[in-house]
């Protein structure tokens, strides 16, 4: 369907918005950078680190939330990649580093963050559990974690920068019975899931992660990706945790998703369980609750 006037007018408004978002926090992409490299120091990290106390800071509060349960408290950046690993502190530097850019002191705003967050750790949690389920290797686990927490970075857009327009997206899609997808696109020109893509590349986020915000809702018939599969049946699990009210309507799961994780009835069942359970421990990481 053809864009009326003033919904041509509005996609002209994003896609300004879009180039005019400011880019990561350098620290950001000079970690990233620093990560590719095969020699890299826990030292050279944390000095970079270092000079972003802010970043610092919220990678600290992270690591020590319930969400990870360590058995003490880690008090400095070395301790944190001595932890997790060199890729998993990336991968929240980046997490954080987007919340940096997209966030609202809006009550209203700030009200609809915290449920989009709510529902990203839904999906990271489900995410990374299907992919240690699928045995797959640790790097791709901790890739696929972060692909679950920033799979919606394009409707966080939406909610941040446009909010009054995107509640009337949600509205219709509920009121009608509508994917998500189609009002978007329907009202928009676009998805929530293009947007983040473009948003993803624009911050020179690597290639695996970006196919994965920009495939979690609609997977391409010749696409086989793993990190893909776990994210969109991860995010399929999540909107059902979350209701229409945070996520609008929402397809269940792509047959060829779920012919590839392979769950019985039960293990499935007890996916949104766990699933459930982690999303408790999650609320004060990233500063939700």
């Amino acid at each position: 369907m053809a864009l009326r006037s003033e919904n041509f007018l509005l996609r002209r408004y994003i896609d300004k918005a879009m180039v005019d978002l400011p880019a990561l926090p350098g620290v950001v992409l000079q970690v990233v950078q620093a990560t590719e490299k095969e020699n890299v120091t826990t030292a050279e990290i944390e000095g970079l680190l270092s000079t972003d106390p802010a970043i610092a800071t919220k990678l600290l509060k992270v690591v020590n939330s319930a969400y990870f349960g360590l058995p003490r408290q880690i008090v400095n950046v070395n301790q944190t990649v001595a932890i997790l690993g060199m890729h998993q502190v990336r991968n929240l530097v980046m997490s954080i580093g987007v919340l940096n850019v997209l966030t609202s002191t809006t009550p209203r705003v700030a009200e609809a963050q915290k449920a989009h967050w709510g529902h990203s750790f839904a999906s990271a949690s489900c995410a990374e559990s299907i992919a240690r389920a699928k045995n797959l290797p640790r790097k791709d686990i901790e890739m696929i974690f972060i692909g679950g927490l920033l799979h919606d970075v394009g409707r966080l857009f939406l909610f941040t920068l446009f909010h009054l327009p995107y509640q009337e997206v949600m509205k219709e899609s509920i009121k009608k019975g509508e994917p998500i997808d189609e009002v978007e696109r329907r009202i928009l020109g676009t998805t929530h899931a293009e947007l983040g893509g473009t948003l993803a590349e624009k911050w020179n986020f690597p290639q695996g992660l970006v196919n994965m915000i920009r495939h979690h809702d609609q997977i391409p018939d010749n696409m086989i990706d793993p990190g893909v599969y776990c994210c969109h049946v991860a995010d399929a699990i999540a909107n059902e945790l979350a209701g229409p009210e945070v996520v609008g309507v929402f397809r269940p799961a792509h047959l060829r998703a779920q012919q590839w994780l392979g769950f019985s009835d039960e293990q499935w069942e007890g996916l949104k369980t766990h699933t459930s359970e982690q999303v408790e421990k999650a609320k004060d990481m990233l500063g939700v609750a």
